[in-house]
């Protein structure tokens, strides 16, 4: 198993340490979630644990990377079907029903639902889990996407969040796009990467599709004892200011 850990994993390897991507939960199988769990499992995590009750339908398809005879199963039950099909035997999936009070938080945990409330009773579940690391809440719209990271030592969580109904609805047939998805999920992956890795990042990012634009909140940028090598050393020297930030309110996506 050495041996194909080492080949498998060898473009990753000067990166980020195999044996830092021990657990993590994702709450939300949908979208977000399941290109989230593609990509976990490609990256190399020993255990994700993902959290949804529905089942795949129809207008899933558009925007999720389940294939299309998924259509009437769990979503659950497909995430761990293309967990398996990305990760080795030592890698594990463990499939459950939407995230409740009664589930237990990780110290690891990303969020991606479709409601605001639902996302932060998670973020309070994790707040008291006893170990938390990081929280990152990924949203999306059809044309724009918002990533909020939280760790212990910076929370500005509730700084972004509003509830639900204060959100201007989308017609059903504009909430999402697989471009939009893609993005966010490429943001979510890479900030994931910075914070494990030791590295700066930005505790809040807003893009916009159309026109492309980009809004920043505070770059976190960990003392020099806490960041891992980085041969380029660009996540650290290229940003030595904050950038700044927008009004998240004109901007709110779900």
């Amino acid at each position: 198993m050495a041996t194909k850990i080492k080949t498998r994993f060898l473009r990753n390897k000067d990166l980020i340490p195999l044996e830092s991507l021990n657990s993590i939960s994702v709450v939300g199988l949908g979208g977000i979630g399941s290109f989230l769990i593609q990509g976990l499992a490609m990256m190399g995590w020993h255990k994700v644990i993902g959290f949804d009750g529905d089942v795949i339908e129809d207008h899933n398809l558009s925007t999720t990377c389940y294939p299309l005879d998924e259509t009437g199963n769990a979503k659950k039950d497909s995430a761990q079907g293309l967990f398996q099909r990305y990760s080795e035997d030592w890698q594990e999936f463990v499939p459950k029903d939407n995230f409740t009070m009664q589930d237990f938080a990780t110290s690891k945990m990303i969020v991606c639902t479709d409601d605001m409330e639902s996302r932060r009773m998670v973020y309070n579940k994790w707040l008291n889990c006893g170990n938390p690391q990081f929280f990152i809440d990924m949203r999306m719209g059809a044309t724009s996407v918002e990533l909020v990271s939280v760790t212990p030592g910076n929370d500005k969580y509730l700084d972004t969040w509003v509830p639900t109904h204060t959100i201007p609805p989308a017609p059903c047939s504009m909430k999402h796009t697989v471009f939009a998805t893609n993005h966010i999920v490429s943001l979510g992956l890479a900030q994931i990467y910075n914070i494990v890795a030791g590295l700066a990042y930005y505790d809040y990012i807003w893009t916009s599709l159309n026109p492309n634009m980009v809004e920043f909140g505070t770059l976190i940028t960990p003392k020099p004892k806490e960041v891992s090598v980085d041969t380029s050393k660009e996540s650290v020297n290229r940003l030595d200011s904050n950038a700044g930030r927008s009004d998240i309110f004109n901007y709110r996506t779900t």
